[in-house]
């Protein structure tokens, strides 16, 4: 079983179907006894769906710019 601190580090891998199939059984494993990491999975899943439908006019400029800040930051790694 995965700690529930490592089951916040795969959640993008795991939502977008990008874990080893061994790594994924035993995460689902611990989703089915684990109602906080579900609860987490549920709430990351409805806020990158909700991220997805806004359109970058939407957001405030300040807001804009921390976020083409943070994402260009993330490319570099």
């Amino acid at each position: 079983m995965r700690p529930c601190s490592r089951v916040v580090t795969l959640l993008l891998d795991y939502l977008e179907g990008r874990l080893l199939p061994a790594v994924r059984a035993e995460l689902d494993e611990h989703l089915s006894r684990c109602p906080s990491c579900v609860s987490q999975v549920r709430t990351y899943r409805s806020t990158v769906s909700l991220l997805k439908s806004l359109r970058e006019e939407d957001l405030p400029p300040e807001l804009r710019t921390t976020l083409h800040s943070f994402l260009a930051r993330q490319s570099e790694n």
